[in-house]
């Protein structure tokens, strides 16, 4: 199974955390990719407008979706450990989807599952974090490896 997590980010200072995860989930059979888009184009449109930061983000993630496409969003779904494991369960590809300084336009929205991690509001550096550890756990989950416990 192959896992995607795309954001719109640089700079990442928590890249030994994440490769962590994507190490013990390479354990576990699953490739978690993480990809860090920031083209030019959304630095000048955050500057112009929120509106237009969203559009430049839906621009950049639009060539990525696939067949199960999850966008972070804080009025998403909200669920345990074992719902998330069986968002992964019996799919080849699954891409999430965390958002800029701006969230995301509907138009997206309405192309994803929207999930919510918690009701909380966290940095995109943090939000990358807790999701690529309930990507090991659902993962562990679904091969009843015991991390999960």
């Amino acid at each position: 199974m192959k896992i995607n997590v795309f954001s719109i980010a640089k700079n990442d200072p928590f890249e030994a955390f994440y490769h962590s995860y994507i190490r013990q989930c390479r354990g576990l059979g699953i490739i978690l990719e993480l990809k860090d888009l920031f083209p030019s184009n959304i630095s000048k449109a955050q500057k112009i407008s929120p509106q237009e930061a969203q559009k430049s983000y839906t621009q950049t993630f639009l060539p990525h979706l696939s067949q199960h496409n999850f966008a972070l969003h804080p009025l998403g779904r909200t669920m345990d450990s074992f719902k998330f494991a069986q968002l992964l369960s019996g799919k080849h590809e699954v891409c999430f989807f965390i958002g800029g300084a701006y969230g995301f336009e509907e138009d997206f929205l309405n192309k994803t599952h929207n999930i919510s991690l918690s009701p909380l509001t966290f940095s995109h550096q943090i939000a990358k974090l807790i999701l690529c550890e309930q990507i090991y756990r659902g993962a562990s989950i679904n091969m009843g490896h015991p991390y999960h416990k």
